[in-house]
């Protein structure tokens, strides 16, 4: 049943992005799909928990649109099995994928589905009052402009301390065919900080956040990208995040991009057992 529910989340996902056609494909590495994970990124190291809440689904869904006329509509679902182990209990099971992808590719337009869908399992391995701790093996399975899958894993650390929230990651993923599009390692270190405005009222709705990205892939100069922007907690289940992401401001081709994502949560599920 809950198996059922999620695949119906994600048809209605992809359904509600508009309809385009279907053109050439993104090259991985360049595409939009590499910077749309990044607000995931973002937005889990100092607003969100690190997993979704035990019995609920978390629904991530949102759009980014360059300066330069690319744009994409990433999305996320993640689920908490509820239960006592680490393996059910404290891990959360997540898909990603770009829901619809377009850039502009020697003047034509390109539209597309995501290039890849990427799976993740994170495990809190430290539940800590102010400190918590979380490991996240993933996969990326291609599905255009190349072959195979990358395989990795993230480290989490996040540190809570009254209103304000800091984090970090560390990221390193590698593929199983590596090409010139699919480079052969790649390293993300991730820091961010979250402030809520207020304990209580309209204020301590908001959270303005800010985050900074080192990424290195093999054979590739290494670039750094920044994000800034704030949250609204409209209700304990719905939120609302707007953002600028300024990716590769040092190093690799700069890339301005104004995102408003959705966080919906469904509260606990019917049936759940422990």
């Amino acid at each position: 049943m809950v198996l059922a529910r999620i695949a119906c989340i994600a048809i209605l996902l992809t359904a509600a992005a508009p309809v385009a056609r279907t053109a050439g494909a993104l090259e991985p590495g360049t595409g939009s799909s590499e910077h749309s994970r990044a607000i995931s990124l973002r937005k889990r190291v100092h607003v969100n928990t690190l997993i979704t809440e035990p019995g609920t689904i978390e629904i991530e869904w949102g759009g980014a649109f360059s300066v330069g006329g690319d744009f994409t509509f990433p999305a996320a679902i993640k689920y908490t099995p509820e239960g006592r182990h680490a393996y059910w209990g404290r891990t959360e099971f997540s898909a990603s994928f770009d829901s619809l992808s377009s850039n502009v590719d020697s003047g034509t337009r390109v539209t597309n589905f995501s290039d890849r869908v990427s799976f993740a399992a994170t495990c809190v391995v430290h539940d800590g009052d102010k400190l918590d701790v979380a490991f996240a093996p993933q996969v990326s399975v291609l599905l255009r402009g190349g072959q195979g899958a990358r395989l990795g894993a993230t480290a989490i650390a996040r540190y809570d301390a009254g209103r304000s929230s800091a984090g970090v990651t560390l990221t390193w993923t590698a593929p199983t065919a590596s090409s010139d599009t699919n480079p052969a390692g790649t390293m993300d270190i991730g820091a961010g900080y979250g402030f809520r405005l207020k304990p209580s009222g309209p204020l301590g709705h908001l959270t303005p956040h800010t985050n900074w990205l080192y990424e290195k892939s093999t054979g590739a100069q290494r670039q750094v990208s920044v994000f800034e922007g704030v949250e609204y907690q409209i209700t304990d289940k719905f939120a609302v995040d707007f953002s600028a992401q300024h990716f590769s401001v040092w190093g690799g081709s700069t890339d301005h991009q104004i995102v408003v994502g959705l966080t919906v949560n469904t509260g606990r599920l019917r049936g759940e057992r422990h």
